[in-house]
């Protein structure tokens, strides 16, 4: 796993994870293809045309799209400095300095599960996203699901679950969730028409909470 860091933030592209100081940072999910780009590419200025390609592949979008995906992050960056500066004529470039650091230990073990469809599925210490994409973690194959239409955050025995800037939405019973909210054993998880639940297998504890 490669960590990216630079001022107070802690950027991991395979988990969609973006830190301030250990607290996860929402980002829409164009703001947040935009910004994997921009590090990644980070030794060169990217034309406007080659990040339209990137963020919106497939799709004709307009360039004023990509200016405002530019204000996001320069507004969320803001305690990292001058991160995403402007080539005159030509696109953007990453200019904040940055840490890649590789991580090869396997990540430890949480007693968090989700069940879709009669089948559980581990949450993991960190970040679970849930879409129909396939680099989705958990992968849920239906129309009605973004890409990548939602997150859990675990640490430690706290789980959250934030919407992505999902189409139809993430519900955790009858709330509708706007930004992050905390769960609890046994909640229901609605994202699109798919219908999960939260678990927490405690050790040596044959029931679920």
């Amino acid at each position: 796993m490669v960590t990216y860091r630079f001022g107070p933030f802690r950027l991991v592209l395979d988990q969609r994870l973006l830190e301030r100081d250990g607290t996860p940072v929402a980002l829409t999910a164009k703001a947040f293809d935009l910004l994997a780009a921009l590090v990644q590419q980070r030794t060169r200025a990217l034309s406007k045309d080659e990040l339209l390609a990137l963020v919106w592949p497939g799709s004709v979008v307009e360039e004023g799209n990509l200016s405002q995906q530019v204000f996001v992050l320069r507004r969320t960056l803001a305690d990292a400095g001058e991160c995403v500066a402007t080539v005159p004529r030509h696109g953007y470039r990453f200019v904040a300095t940055v840490v890649e650091e590789h991580e090869n230990h396997s990540p430890a073990k949480s007693p968090h599960c989700i069940v879709w469809d009669g089948r559980e599925y581990p949450l993991r210490e960190g970040v679970t996203v849930i879409g129909r994409a396939e680099d989705a973690d958990l992968r849920i194959p239906l129309p009605s699901l973004s890409r990548h239409h939602a997150r859990v955050i675990v640490r430690g025995l706290a789980a959250t679950l934030e919407d992505l800037g999902s189409r139809h939405g993430s519900w955790r019973g009858s709330l509708r969730v706007r930004d992050s909210v905390g769960l609890s054993g046994g909640d229901e998880i609605r994202l699109g028409t798919a219908m999960l639940v939260y678990y927490v297998v405690m050790p040596n504890d044959t029931t679920r909470d």
